[in-house]
């Protein structure tokens, strides 16, 4: 487990509040170990039989995450009904502790056959609606990822190529050349997750396709999430060769150097990120995100060989 806070942890203004909405007493609970927030993540079971998912989060344990929990929150009330994400139940925030209780989901995490759940699983990124209005609130991709994808300037003008591995170091040129049209290239009118990786993804027992975990939501390229949990493959060492996925309608509109421009600015961003301190309570995410970096520029020397 990801350093999570356990249920017995949590005040008891918070379990209060979750057994008043719930109309029971709160007699089991499973904890969830993906992801990075230090915060809990639970799956919580009533006595009168009802089932839901409670994540919360302390001012004191992360600041930045419980505001990730508000702007989910925020973004939830507005999402799309025919987004097939769990549906929001309830807010509790005093100022200190922020819970999000939300539909429980049963099923399971894609991956670990062979390929098996990516059309799936981009079968539901291309279901994304686009923008009519509704999401307006929403910010727009481009400008969210413009100071992050700046991420090879900065280990350029840092000399930080030691921080890099050989890999890296001998396609850095080409790939600081291709990331400067990165910001233009995710340029869209879709709704866009943003964090579309495995551990935000549930497949139920029905097949269908569940995104999870909502807080960077935005406006952009239709395509951009599929080429990020394409990425995420890549990381998790699934034993394909994820361009013959491109052939997805997903990707219609998506261009040669669109997808090497994103592939080079996430390379860029993630080993920038890599670089710093670990933020409070979440000592793995410096490692999963070198990881990432590092999968990105193996997919791209696999397209410039």
């Amino acid at each position: 487990m990801r350093n999570r806070t356990p249920w017995s942890s949590l005040p008891s203004t918070v379990t209060r509040w979750v057994e008043t909405e719930l109309g029971g007493r709160v007699v089991a609970t499973k904890a969830q170990a993906n992801g990075f927030s230090s915060g809990s993540a639970d799956r919580v079971v009533t006595d009168n039989g009802r089932r839901v998912f409670v994540k919360t989060m302390s001012r004191s344990r992360n600041a930045d995450t419980l505001e990730l929990h508000r702007r989910e929150a925020t973004i939830m009330r507005i999402l799309p009904t025919e987004v097939r994400a769990p549906a929001l139940l309830g807010v509790f925030d005093d100022g200190e502790w922020i819970a999000l209780m939300l539909q429980d989901i049963e099923g399971v995490h894609p991956g670990g056959k062979h390929g098996a759940d990516i059309p799936a699983v981009l079968d539901a990124i291309a279901e994304l609606p686009e923008d009519t209005g509704r999401l307006g609130t929403l910010p727009r991709l481009h400008d969210e990822l413009a100071e992050d994808f700046s991420g090879w300037s900065r280990i350029v003008a840092d000399g930080a190529d030691a921080t890099l591995p050989s890999l890296a170091i001998t396609l850095r040129d080409r790939m600081v050349e291709a990331a400067v049209g990165a910001a233009d290239a995710v340029v869209g009118d879709h709704l866009v997750h943003l964090d579309c990786r495995a551990d935000n993804i549930l497949i139920d027992g029905a097949g269908a396709v569940w995104l999870i975990d909502w807080p960077w939501a935005s406006i952009g390229a239709r395509w951009f999430d599929g080429v990020t949990y394409l990425l995420d493959v890549v990381m998790r060492g699934e034993p394909v060769d994820v361009d013959e996925y491109l052939c997805h309608s997903l990707f219609e509109t998506l261009r040669d150097e669109q997808l090497d421009a994103v592939l080079a600015a996430l390379a860029g961003t993630f080993y920038n990120n890599a670089r710093q301190p670990a933020p409070p309570s979440m000592p793995t995410l410096r490692a999963f995100q070198r990881a990432e970096a590092d999968a990105a520029v193996a997919w791209l020397a696999r397209r410039w060989a």
